[in-house]
């Protein structure tokens, strides 16, 4: 039985008894909504700019592409990008009120992988993430998964368990991997399944359970997906597409009146004569419309759906003059409302990855961890003009909002600890030489040079 209510990829699992989940995971995935993966697909092309030719090609002749490639622009991700922006910056993410570098040493590619996910996210209306332990290299790493099928008990909404597909291979051999937590004693189940329904254990696991007891997958489901934004980049690689062929045929196509018979074999070039019969005519045919008008067709498109998502979007060709950190942040208002709108879903997201994080290594015996997590967002920041970055830093340093440490992060944020050190000790001894010349009545250097440029500028 499917639950409308929530997604075509959830499922309900009328009992919790081994054979009856069985059952229903392998039927699930026989009845995969094929419209639904199709557009997943698409999408998942158009983000990792990969097989896109065959998205544009289905609209053209045969013929029409012989003469020039498709010509299919890069769109998605750019819009992707610049609509998910809570990651734009690594979060900072705090254990018990403090940053661990133990946990973030263990956490590979976690900062890389979220933003990636949280656009994937955004652009297909939902997304999971899969947690997994390298033994070798002792660390956790992180999958994103794109098609996921869930799985709930009769009357819940919370997934009980979940499966992917992990590889294709034939069709007639395709494998899948079930996860499911624990509930109400019952341990939690982890195996491979083929299409037939037929189980394999899982890294010599032959009892088939879930060792961690939860499931090790995090997702963020947002009320609709943006596949406008995919079905704009197709039709924008379409519209190019014919572009080109303009450009291609701007020349015009050689075209003869008069001449009923042995045109096949009259041949043309600025080397050739052509010989015509009295009566007889050839001129080249050029197609109607200009190029110019076709380009501003495509930025319509573009525009539009940057609208429709809370973008703007400024043009290459566009003149004037470069609008300010104040005028830019004015502009993009809305695209910062939605930044607002989109922290309670990762949130959430990042609340339950980091528990399944403290549970995989708990059992791995690696560290145990404090369930107090938080997370600070970066905020957005725009460009200053220097006198505005300066005033803005002495602000902060003079209301106790940051510190001389932090001031030399926020030019060199990779400053290892030993160079830090060393450049605080020698602002110390500047500082010592300029005391010193004040109790002997000179002036300091660093004083005379301020007055030097002062009288300069």
């Amino acid at each position: 039985m499917l639950n409308f209510g929530r997604t075509v990829n959830q499922v309900v699992i009328p009992e919790l008894t081994e054979q009856v989940i069985l059952a229903t995971v392998a039927k699930a995935e026989q009845e995969y909504k094929e419209k639904e993966h199709a557009e997943r697909a698409t999408a998942l092309d158009f983000y990792y700019n990969q097989n896109v030719d065959k998205h544009i090609e289905q609209y053209f002749s045969s013929e029409s592409l012989q003469q020039i490639p498709t010509y299919p622009q890069k769109v998605v991700p750019r819009f992707s990008r610049a609509r998910m922006m809570l990651y734009k910056e690594p979060p900072k993410r705090y254990i018990n009120g403090e940053q661990n570098d133990d946990y973030n040493n263990v956490t590979y590619m976690l900062d890389s992988q979220t933003k990636c996910f949280s656009e994937l996210a955004w652009l297909l209306g939902s997304c999971h993430l899969k947690t997994k332990f390298n033994e070798r290299k002792q660390r956790l790493e992180y999958e994103i998964l794109p098609f996921v099928k869930e799985y709930c008990l009769y009357g819940e909404s919370d997934p009980y368990g979940y499966s992917y597909e992990i590889d294709k291979g034939t069709n007639k051999n395709r494998m899948y991997v079930f996860w499911s937590e624990e509930r109400d004693g019952v341990p939690g189940m982890h195996f491979k399944f083929d299409e037939k329904g037929k189980r394999y254990a899982v890294s010599g696991n032959e009892d088939m359970i879930n060792p961690y007891g939860v499931n090790p997958i995090s997702k963020v489901q947002y009320p609709s997906s943006s596949y406008d934004v995919v079905r704009s980049g197709i039709h924008i690689g379409i519209a190019m597409t014919e572009i080109a062929l303009s450009v291609r045929s701007r020349l015009g196509q050689p075209v003869f009146t008069g001449i009923d018979e042995g045109q096949s074999v009259i041949k043309s070039g600025i080397d050739s004569a052509i010989i015509l019969p009295e009566g007889g005519t050839f001129q080249y045919v050029s197609p109607g419309g200009g190029i110019n008008e076709m380009i501003d067709s495509v930025k319509t498109f573009a525009n539009q759906t940057a609208e429709n998502n809370h973008l703007r979007i400024r043009w290459g060709d566009s003149t004037g003059a470069t609008p300010s950190g104040e005028a830019l942040r004015i502009l993009e208002i809305e695209n910062l409302e939605s930044r607002e709108s989109d922290i309670p879903y990762f949130k959430e997201f990042e609340d339950t990855r980091y528990e399944i994080d403290r549970t995989i290594l708990e059992k791995h015996g690696v560290m145990t961890l404090n369930d107090n997590y938080s997370i600070d967002f970066g905020e957005v920041s725009y460009p200053m003009s220097p006198r505005e970055e300066r005033d803005y830093l002495d602000w902060k340093l003079s209301h106790g909002l940051m510190t001389k440490k932090e001031l030399f992060l926020y030019f060199n944020p990779d400053m290892s600890d030993e160079e830090l050190q060393l450049k605080m000790g020698e602002v110390e001894e500047e500082k010592a030489v300029e005391r010193e010349q004040e109790q002997q009545g000179q002036e300091p250097l660093f004083e005379g040079l301020r007055r030097v440029g002062a009288t300069t500028t």
